[in-house]
């Protein structure tokens, strides 16, 4: 009975030395799990303030780039206004011209028939200085092809009758008659009798009221210029576009 008494006794001495020992360990062990954490803590606050510090660094690198771009980009926008104000400008003169031509088919001072134009001219040339003064302006002596325009030019000349240059000759071969164009010769209006080289050097034909004839090249005489008429615009045409 005395050695249970001492068991017990024993046991309780053991326990008592050993509990304090135990309740030490957990209180440091849960210090240092405190600390542990805080240290974490820190090291995810450094983290995100080093993430913040780079995506503003970022965010300051592409404001910069992007205000770079508008700048060229503003300069783009100048030249291509300064362009597009230049190309309605030419549209507008464009549209002068255009409404300019539909009035006129034939520069001033030229008569109209069928889609050409014909300049009676009163200065004196010979046949060779007429073709250059006509060519000079871009036409050519006046080619007769049909007899409506033949009755075109005679009543032209009804009012100021006299000799004028037309664009045929047999220069180059003693009866075969050219039209200065290529033309080829299916028309004619001779005059009875015409033509005759009558000097045996009539190698440059004239027209008058009566019809045509031969005679001497270096003759100083009128002439008269033929080229094709503009083409014709409608007003509407030209409206649908320019207005």
């Amino acid at each position: 009975m005395e050695q249970d008494t001492d068991y017990m006794n024993i046991r309780h001495i053991k326990n008592n030395t050993t509990a304090p020992s135990e309740r030490k360990t957990g209180q440091e062990t849960a210090g240092g799990r405190r600390s542990i954490t805080s240290t974490n803590l820190g090291i995810a606050c450094l983290i995100v303030l080093i993430i913040s510090l780079a995506i503003a660094i970022g965010l300051g690198v592409q404001v910069l780039q992007m205000d770079k771009n508008m700048t060229g980009l503003n300069g783009k926008i100048q030249n291509m206004s300064e362009t597009l104000e230049k190309m309605l400008r030419n549209l507008r003169s464009l549209c002068t011209v255009l409404r300019n031509c539909s009035e006129s088919l034939c520069p001033s001072g030229w008569k109209v028939h069928n889609h050409h134009c014909y300049r009676l001219s009163t200065k004196s040339k010979e046949w060779n200085s007429a073709k250059l003064q006509c060519e000079s302006r871009t036409s050519h002596l006046i080619v007769i092809n049909t007899e409506q325009e033949q009755n075109f030019i005679e009543k032209s000349i009804e009012n100021n009758p006299r000799d004028y240059w037309i664009g045929l000759t047999d220069r180059e071969s003693e009866g075969n008659w050219k039209w200065v164009d290529g033309t080829p010769v299916s028309f004619t209006r001779w005059e009875q009798g015409e033509p005759n080289n009558g000097s045996r050097n009539e190698n440059c034909a004239i027209i008058r009221i009566n019809g045509w004839n031969d005679v001497s090249c270096t003759d100083r005489l009128s002439f008269i210029c033929e080229k094709r008429a503009l083409p014709c615009i409608e007003a509407a045409d030209i409206e649908k576009y320019c207005s």
